[in-house]
């Protein structure tokens, strides 16, 4: 989805600050391999990956200033997003555009006011798989009666990740890695966050996926809320 971002918005030099981890660097390859199936003619000015642990970011981002992208991507968690999106703010980066992604999503990030700032007025678009269904409404109304609040993001993921290995281990009939891993590629149940089916390699091949945008707010505690842009489902 994010590839479609990349096209539409005519866009044609990329940078990418993703997390050094299988999750920043995944998210990263996904969108280049994206871009090329459809052809884009641009170019990847700079992959930057960072370590998390380290709470300032400057270092970075001045290499994605200097490489003078028309968009970047950012793969983060909360609180490392935080930081990055209020420095980028703070260095003038507010002026290009910006893509996030679920570990950014969320009402957490809008508790620092710069780094809300920041994304009402850079991201041009984001992504997340997002519940539906009778199955994920069922999800909300019991997670809402137990904890007092909706879930946030991760929460329906999360539990049907559980489920997942769960189901895996029953069906495989052995405590064998390899035994659950060809098991959970045959898997196909409904879960709290819609359809749940696997490639050979073990992603994800199904569910619900938005672009999601942030815009300001005054009737929510922090003044921003995120919205749906689109929303693409995958059987």
């Amino acid at each position: 989805m994010l590839s479609d971002v990349v096209m539409d918005g005519g866009y044609t030099k990329l940078a990418t600050v993703v997390l050094n981890n299988l999750y920043g660097k995944g998210v990263q390859a996904a969108l280049v391999a994206g871009l090329k199936e459809k052809g884009w003619t641009g170019k990847v000015v700079a992959e930057v990956e960072y370590d998390e642990a380290k709470k300032d970011y400057r270092t970075e981002l001045g290499q994605v200033k200097d490489s003078g992208p028309d968009i970047v991507l950012l793969v983060s968690y909360a609180d490392d997003g935080i930081i990055i999106f209020k420095q980028a703010l703070e260095m003038g980066l507010d002026n290009i555009a910006w893509m996030g992604c679920d570990g950014n999503y969320g009402s957490g990030l809008f508790k620092e006011p710069r780094s809300a700032e920041f994304m009402e007025k850079a991201i041009v678009a984001g992504t997340r798989t997002v519940g539906f269904g009778s199955t994920y409404e069922q999800f909300v109304a019991k997670y809402t009666e137990k904890f007092g609040e909706a879930p946030e993001i991760y929460c329906d993921t999360t539990y049907d990740a559980v489920w997942s290995a769960a189901r895996a281990i029953k069906a495989a009939d052995d405590y064998n890695g390899a035994a659950i891993q060809d098991a959970l590629t045959k898997l196909s149940f409904e879960g709290a966050s819609g359809p749940i089916s696997f490639n050979a390699i073990g992603d994800r091949s199904s569910g619900a996926f938005e672009l999601w945008k942030v815009v300001k707010d005054p009737s929510t505690e922090t003044g921003y809320k995120n919205v749906q842009i689109k929303l693409v489902t995958l059987d």
